[in-house]
């Protein structure tokens, strides 16, 4: 809690009704797509992960679509053509950015660059045709049937994530009935691939933090804003979302000081709410930088944006999130920063303290794993 007690639950669906209480909570409705697919290389399959949808139309034609990917081999060049390893199209690769990176725990590194699919489906339909559901590469294993449905939240509705915004698998039909519609709004980030590079450099603002989509709509943000003004806790499910409303949050700050470029389409680059933190930027409101987005906006309208927000102790100060619902991350995973920063823990010792006795206790750790919920320190 904010005086850093902690307390120990067995169950999360028996507890969390009641410590959500006179809260209002917010959710990642973005949904999983089969991201995953595999090419015919000399007798032998090779992962194909594609890396970020949000910055695509999913709904568009493959043949007319650039898909931002990784291939697991060593060595890939512009002009290479592949064949799907099940016989469903040609991919061609069309640009390449150079090594992706991923921690030990995964199936390796490969190449970034964009591929071209050899199809007259939309990406939506082709992926649902040939695609893997892509389950975290630590699990080492292949998707089953059971991970379209286990791999996506109960709520999951706009098509769009490469990786599943977990916090919310916790959530059951029954725990939402028990909370209320009333009390839960719904946001869409769009998670990409980024999500399981690790912070390989020593200082953590050398990390080159990967961009994601996200989509709010206008009532959705409107009922936040009136759960605000009722002075009613915000519980965030997800570091996802937490991304989110921070964003918008600068971004909010952004239209307030006139320096949106472009108003249609919002924006935030990594490092970005650190100017826009001082002077007027020191004493804005959550309410009133929401307010600031929606204004002359109907309910039926959408903001959307990217997002870069890197979130890191010691610097960074949440001015959105009351209470954050998690699951326990990857140590070198700029997850694991985002709940540091929270937590106000530029040491780490409170994390790796709290970790330790979950640990302890038999909880379990990453995407399939158990929940925790923090509250931001001093909160009243």
């Amino acid at each position: 809690d904010s005086s850093s007690n902690v307390t120990y639950y067995d169950n999360f669906s028996d507890a969390f009704a009641k410590l959500s209480k006179g809260a209002h909570l917010v959710f990642n409705d973005s949904r999983v797509l089969d991201a995953r697919l595999f090419l015919a290389v000399n007798g032998a399959e090779v992962e194909l992960m594609i890396l970020d949808l949000g910055s695509i139309d999913v709904g568009d034609s493959c043949k007319s679509t650039h898909l931002h990917a990784m291939i697991r081999l060593p060595d890939v060049n512009v002009g290479d053509i592949f064949e799907e390893s099940n016989g469903h199209g040609r991919i061609e690769v069309v640009g390449v950015k150079g090594i992706w990176e991923e921690d030990e725990k995964s199936d390796g590194n490969g190449i970034e660059c964009f591929v071209k699919i050899a199809s007259d489906k939309s990406v939506e339909n082709f992926l649902e045709m040939a695609g893997s559901v892509p389950i975290p590469p630590y699990l080492h294993r292949k998707d089953e049937e059971k991970d379209k449905e286990a791999y996506n939240n109960t709520y999951a509705a706009n098509a769009g994530s490469v990786a599943a915004p977990t916090a919310g698998l916790h959530f059951t039909e029954e725990v939402l009935d028990e909370i209320g519609s009333e009390n839960c709004s719904y946001l869409s980030l769009h998670v990409g691939a980024g999500t399981f590079k690790p912070v390989m450099v020593k200082d953590a603002r050398d990390h080159a933090m990967h961009a994601e989509t996200f989509a709010v709509p206008v009532k959705e943000l409107k009922n936040i804003i009136v759960a605000l003004k009722a002075q009613k806790p915000l519980i965030v499910v997800g570091t996802t979302s937490s991304r989110t409303l921070e964003s918008l949050f600068w971004c909010g700050v952004k239209r307030i000081r006139g320096l949106d470029k472009n108003i249609d389409e919002l924006s935030l680059d990594q490092f970005e709410w650190v100017p826009l933190s001082v002077g007027e930027g020191r004493n804005v409101s959550r309410i009133a930088a929401f307010e600031a987005l929606i204004k002359g906006l109907g309910d039926d309208e959408v903001i959307s944006g990217r997002t870069s927000l890197m979130i890191a102790p010691p610097y960074y100060e949440f001015h959105v999130v009351d209470h954050l619902v998690t699951n326990f991350h990857a140590p070198d995973s700029t997850l694991m920063l985002l709940v540091s920063a929270f937590l106000k823990d530029s040491s780490g010792a409170k994390i790796s303290s709290i970790y330790e006795n979950a640990q302890d206790n038999g909880y379990r750790f990453l995407s399939f794993g158990d929940a925790c919920m923090f509250s931001r320190p001093g909160l009243n």
